[in-house]
């Protein structure tokens, strides 16, 4: 009884610290949401956010973070005992967030069904991407967090320079097709223009192979056959199973038989294996958007 009353207590007076902080309103793919300007204390819970905040020089601001599952290892640092574990990007332990008393959690669509909990410990800001338009919602993104943690300079200047090296890689791919897929254990799904990885064809200008790809966030279901019978001239590969376990090179092993090995991709030299944990788990901060930009360029100019 006396715990549960102290916890109360330590709630109300944190809500009332809140209440005298500075709230803004910043705007995403989501709409507008009111949010604490500059917080102290912020659980992060989606990794493309960690990255961003980062890169904007705000990462002391970070004190919870989902440590349970795989980290994309560029994002190393985050698996420090200085941020309390909160679970990973799927679960994550309501009661290790309230005992931080965040003044703001940073969530997106991975956790959204969780959305409500949150709200009940602190202010929320929802991270959300338009696929139809994935670059600028992306911009977004960073644009609304920058306002958060007052580092609007900073961010224009790293979005002006990632501007200057996505222009230059589309300039490299000349139009080239390309079909990005997804390889999940044995299974392989397709993306289109519509889809999480639109930006591939919307702003690296790759053309997509197929335009008729069913728009879904787990891709559209494909085989061996159908890759070989669209034919495209880069295979771009993002191995979900390597992102999220131990085995690397899963995809590699899949794709390695004999309907594939007759693709204009596999005869070039161009199926590009991706970075799985960037793709997959980190998709959508300033510096993943900068290792992505580079490996597409990379792709191209060999």
């Amino acid at each position: 009884m006396k715990k549960t009353c102290f916890t109360l207590a330590f709630s109300f007076l944190t809500l009332i610290g809140r209440a005298h902080a500075a709230d803004i309103i910043v705007e995403n793919f989501a709409g507008k949401q009111t949010v604490p300007q500059n917080p102290q204390k912020v659980v992060v819970l989606d990794f493309g956010a960690a990255d961003t905040i980062r890169a904007l020089g705000a990462t002391d601001k970070i004190v919870g973070f989902p440590q349970s599952g795989k980290i994309p290892s560029y994002l190393s640092e985050f698996a420090d005992k200085k941020f309390k574990n909160v679970g990973d990007l799927k679960e994550q332990s309501l009661e290790q967030i309230n005992e931080i008393a965040p003044d703001l959690i940073i969530a997106s669509k991975r956790q959204e069904r969780m959305l409500d909990k949150f709200k009940e410990i602190a202010p929320v800001f929802f991270i959300d991407n338009d696929y139809k338009n994935y670059y600028d919602s992306f911009q977004q993104n960073v644009t609304a967090l920058a306002q958060i943690f007052d580092k609007e300079k900073v961010a224009k200047e790293k979005l002006s320079a990632l501007d200057n090296t996505v222009s230059q890689v589309a300039k490299n791919v000349q139009h080239k097709t390309a079909l990005l897929v997804l390889v999940n254990e044995s299974k392989i799904s397709a993306f289109g223009d519509g889809s999480r990885y639109g930006m591939v064809y919307q702003k690296y200008d790759f053309q997509p192979i197929d335009p008729n790809i069913k728009s879904s966030t787990h891709g559209q279901s494909v085989g061996f056959e159908y890759i070989l019978e669209k034919n495209p001239d880069f295979l771009l590969v993002v191995d979900r199973t390597a992102a999220i376990t131990e085995k690397v090179k899963n995809a590699q092993k899949v794709l390695d038989n004999e309907i594939i090995k007759q693709t204009k991709a596999y005869k070039e030299g161009n199926i590009v294996y991706l970075d799985a944990a960037n793709w997959y788990l980190a998709f959508g901060g300033l510096e993943s958007m900068e290792i992505i930009s580079k490996e597409l360029n990379n792709a191209v100019q060999k």
